[in-house]
C-alpha cells in the first residue's frame, strides 16, 4: 500500500535537490536522504495525521535518524539527525 502523505515528503525533498533510496527495513520500507531534515519537511510531516515522527540514536550498526512513518502504509522517510560540532 503506498502513502501519499510519505510520497508527499519525499517529492519535497527531491525538490530540495536531495537524492533517496527506498530500501527494506524489517518494519517499513524506508526512503533514506543523506542530509538533515528541511525546515518544512518537519512541518509538513508534523501536520499530517497520517504519520508518527520517530528518532533512532546512532549506534555502531546504523547512523542515528529523524523521520516520519506511516505505520498503516509500512512507509517510512529518514533523515540524518543533526550533527553537533561541539560533541
Amino acid at each position: 500500500m503506498a502513502s501519499e502523505s510519505i510520497l508527499t515528503l519525499v517529492r519535497m525533498a527531491q525538490d530540495h535537490g536531495m537524492a533517496g533510496k527506498l530500501t527494506n527495513w524489517s518494519k517499513a520500507d524506508v526512503w533514506w536522504f543523506e542530509g538533515t531534515m528541511p525546515q518544512d519537511i518537519l512541518m509538513a510531516g508534523t501536520e499530517d495525521p497520517a504519520l508518527d515522527y520517530y528518532e533512532q540514536a546512532a549506534s555502531p550498526h546504523h547512523r542515528g535518524d529523524i523521520g516520519f512513518i506511516d505505520d498503516a502504509a509500512k512507509l517510512a522517510i529518514s533523515f540524518d539527525t543533526q550533527k553537533d560540532d561541539n560533541a
